[in-house]
């Protein structure tokens, strides 16, 4: 099996996303580790089912026993559904998880062959050593899983930062004019920047007129109203 491959993404958003919070990276940390307990109870290697969550935490309130073929079926059930987000989730924090697998061919002889680790789970080559295969897919999960312990102390010390929540604030109007699906085609995205630049504009202006109000300065109201009418709308 070849080394790790990095996938060639698609072009980013128009805005540079910002990386997931305390609780959003929480929650992939979650799915990723209950992934990656499901795999090692559907393969059973010995040492490694030793280390995983019992059955009854990955299932809870089911009467299943470990080792049944309605267990086997459920695991199964549950790693098909999950398997398209936690590709996503390694991929977005740049985990690789496609491999070349030389393999012989009656006719072609020895040739190559890519598989997803994640989306191919049940396609990868298991000829041999079927160890090697299980084992390729658990590093790559613990891989993410060892980012994402990373970015989640990362994200729990933003929590108490004033700065990342001023940030938060001043993309508010980029998230909300991307989920109304502004940015997908050229046009919408020019708007989109204009649309921005004025409300940095009119944030800016009441922000200073804050401070020349706390530091005493008699603000014109009236006119800062008028004219920032007629500038929003001409």
């Amino acid at each position: 099996m070849a080394e790790l491959e990095n996938d060639k993404h698609p072009a980013g958003p128009l805005f540079h996303q910002p990386p997931p919070g305390y609780w959003r990276t929480k929650f992939k940390l979650e799915r990723m580790v209950r992934f990656k307990n499901l795999i090692i109870h559907r393969e059973r290697w010995a040492g490694d089912i030793d280390m995983a969550s019992p059955i009854a935490e990955l299932f809870p309130g089911e009467s299943l026993a470990s080792n049944s073929s309605v267990t086997v079926q459920r695991i199964n059930q549950e790693i098909k559904q999950m398997m398209w987000m936690v590709n996503w989730d390694l991929n977005y924090i740049g985990v690789a998880t496609r491999v070349n697998y030389k393999e012989r061919d009656p006719v072609d002889g020895e040739v190559i062959n890519k598989y997803d680790l994640i989306l191919d789970y049940y396609r990868l080559p298991r000829n041999g050593n079927p160890h090697i295969a299980y084992q390729a897919v658990i590093d790559v999960l613990e891989q993410g899983i060892g980012l994402y312990k990373g970015r989640l102390k990362q994200a729990k010390q933003e929590l108490f930062n004033p700065i990342n929540w001023a940030a938060y604030v001043i993309r508010i109007p980029i998230t909300v004019m991307e989920r109304a699906g502004f940015g997908a085609s050229e046009k919408s995205q020019d708007m989109l920047i204009g649309w921005y630049a004025r409300f940095m504009q009119i944030l800016m202006g009441l922000i200073f007129s804050f401070i020349a109000i706390r530091e005493g300065i008699k603000v014109q109201w009236k006119e800062i109203v008028t004219d920032m009418w007629k500038w929003l709308f001409k």
